[in-house]
């Protein structure tokens, strides 16, 4: 998948000021990092890879929208709902890192000719200090099998735009705000 041609136009938000900076990235500026509830251990990217100002945790994650609403799912342990997805391993592509982290997360084998690129959300990483930022580049795609919570996954949720936002990350709360600008969740 060419990640240079899927990225989308300037999002606005209610939770914070969501600035469009020109590059197709969603972000989110001046997202207090208590906002921000503790993640599992990301490992981040190096500083020079993010123009040497602050960390960068580099993720991926699979839109799913039925019945108008979005598919979360929360990890054993903890309190907030993100979108299914993870990081890639060592040498992964997207789609290949995509496949593995729905397998493990969610039990179904994606259909790999219908993965495609959805969107690139940036904001303050969960539970990290002020100024870790995560980029959760997302996915649509078919897949076969139940939607299942995993080992990992203690929860799945169905949400509506009505899901209160302390419930999500803050990419979580835009992602969610997107799908309901594009009409997709009620």
């Amino acid at each position: 998948i060419d990640r240079t041609h899927y990225y989308e136009h300037a999002l606005l938000c209610a939770l914070a000021p969501f600035l469009h900076d020109g590059s197709g990235l969603y972000s989110a500026s001046a997202v207090p990092a208590a906002a921000a509830p503790a993640a599992k251990k990301p490992r981040p990217t190096s500083v020079a890879e993010n123009g040497g100002n602050r960390e960068f945790i580099d993720k991926l994650a699979l839109i799913v929208v039925d019945g108008r609403k979005q598919l979360v799912a929360r990890s054993r342990g903890k309190r907030a709902f993100f979108t299914p997805g993870g990081k890639r391993e060592v040498g992964e592509s997207d789609e290949e890192a995509l496949v593995r982290e729905c397998k493990e997360e969610l039990s179904v084998d994606l259909v790999r000719e219908t993965i495609h690129p959805y969107g690139v959300f940036e904001a303050q990483a969960h539970g990290k200090p002020a100024g870790t930022m995560v980029r959760m580049t997302c996915y649509t795609a078919r897949w076969t099998g139940t939607l299942v919570a995993s080992e990992e996954v203690e929860e799945l949720k169905w949400i509506n735009s009505e899901c209160p936002h302390e419930e999500l990350s803050v990419t979580g709360v835009m992602i969610m705000q997107h799908l309901k600008s594009k009409d997709l969740i009620d």
